[in-house]
């Protein structure tokens, strides 16, 4: 046995050196992972707060659960990341604690801090909103509020530099996916919330992205359907096409061939996440099964079964080549029938071209129900992305891809 050994030691190195040559096994050609924050300086939970890249390139996050006392209630604490540094440092209060919110940056640098709630509990949806100036280091208040007070709702950016939010749950407590019609659009210029065309159904948690043609859609919820809005005409066009399932606690991209991928996320009806992946047509306004996800959602036990409350990015900034072309999922949680959630520390890219997905995990830490952003690309032209502390985690987990290497065929 051990005169055969050598040349089966021999062949093994062939294979695999042949496997290395033909495609990537490796996750480590694509993504390295590191920890975040070595120096252990975070000090809020980050559990459903918000976050958003300044133009300095550093985040700021604000808001969140704190889960250390015995009843959940929500944070006004505020941070900054310096991903030079790779430090958190403290950041001035909000002016009303939130969770369950959303954020964005606006063309002058502000950023956005709009509804979610004070707590967990049903009156506790909050419809103010404030401004984080990251030239003082300080929040203060949109002067008018959101039609109605709502959280989990939808948010993005229009093309002229107003932002939309759609949907939303008005009990703040209530994470199913029903919601509200209400759509409101805020006016950096005017500093105010103005109510638009109303959604045809009401949802909460759902997808919604805007389109490089500045029409903006939303994907489920407690819905099977979608919804596309026109800021030009203010009128929202329902999809005749129907998805198999409710999908809520998921997030969709336009794609580089125009088409919206949809990955992952969870039925309202048993809550149970799924691997499956869609495809949405906007021309044709209907849904394609997509590759799955089976195999790619991990935590430290194993394998799961379905993602949900994920992080997910287009790992390419707009106007960039390869935009569109690379997804990343990271992170979320398993929901199974009977005991409690699996919390996923599991990452992976989908590779639009060639219609596959391609492992680049673990992370150092699980995230579920966490806060993330994109950072800017650094100085050798690489994506980099962050996740932060989550249910069960208070680490900071950071990735570098290999921009070179995603580029090869």
């Amino acid at each position: 046995m051990r005169q055969n050994a050598q040349p089966f030691s021999w062949l093994v190195i062939f294979i695999c050196c042949l496997c290395v040559a033909n495609g990537p096994v490796n996750a480590q050609i694509y993504g390295t992972w590191t920890d975040g924050d070595p120096q252990k300086t975070l000090r809020n939970v980050h559990v459903l707060g918000a976050a958003s890249l300044l133009k300095d390139g550093r985040v700021v996050v604000a808001g969140g659960l704190d889960l250390t006392s015995a009843t959940p209630t929500a944070t006004t604490v505020a941070e900054l990341y310096d991903p030079v540094k790779r430090q958190w440092t403290s950041a001035g209060a909000l002016k009303v604690p939130r969770w369950s919110l959303d954020a964005v940056t606006l063309a002058n640098g502000k950023v956005l801090f709009a509804g979610g709630s004070t707590g967990f509990k049903s009156d506790a949806a909050v419809d103010s909103a404030e401004l984080f100036d990251p030239a003082t280091g300080e929040f203060t208040s949109v002067e008018s509020t959101l039609s109605i007070a709502r959280q989990g709702y939808g948010i993005s950016l229009l093309n002229d530099g107003r932002v939309i939010l759609t949907g939303g749950n008005a009990a703040g407590n209530n994470l199913n996916g029903t919601g509200v019609t209400a759509v409101d659009i805020y006016d950096p210029a005017t500093n105010r919330f103005q109510p638009a065309a109303p959604l045809h159904s009401g949802r909460a948690l759902h997808a919604q992205l805007t389109l490089k043609d500045g029409r903006v859609v939303v994907i489920g919820g407690a819905q099977t359907d979608a919804e596309i809005y026109d800021p030009l005409k203010n009128i929202w066009t329902q999809s005749p096409a129907q998805l198999p399932t409710t999908l809520k606690d998921t997030k969709a991209f336009e794609l580089y061939d125009g088409r919206i991928f949809i990955p992952g996320g969870q039925n309202t009806v048993d809550a149970l996440t799924t691997d499956a992946t869609w495809f949405f047509d906007v021309a044709t306004r209907k849904f394609t099964a997509g590759p799955s996800l089976a195999g790619f959602n991990e935590a430290p036990s194993g394998v799961q079964v379905g993602t949900s409350d994920y992080s997910a990015w287009d790992l390419f900034p707009a106007g960039h080549a390869l935009r569109g072309r690379y997804i990343l999922i990271a992170g979320g949680e398993h929901d199974p029938l009977t005991g409690p959630d699996v919390e996923l520390n599991s990452a992976t890219i989908f590779d639009v071209a060639q219609n596959k997905f391609i492992r680049v995990g673990p992370m150092p830490y699980v995230h579920d129900d966490h806060t993330e952003s994109a950072l800017k690309m650094n100085d050798a032209g690489n994506p980099e992305f962050l996740l932060f502390g989550g249910n069960s985690s208070k680490g900071t987990s950071r990735v570098e891809f290999d921009a070179k290497a995603l580029q090869v065929p």
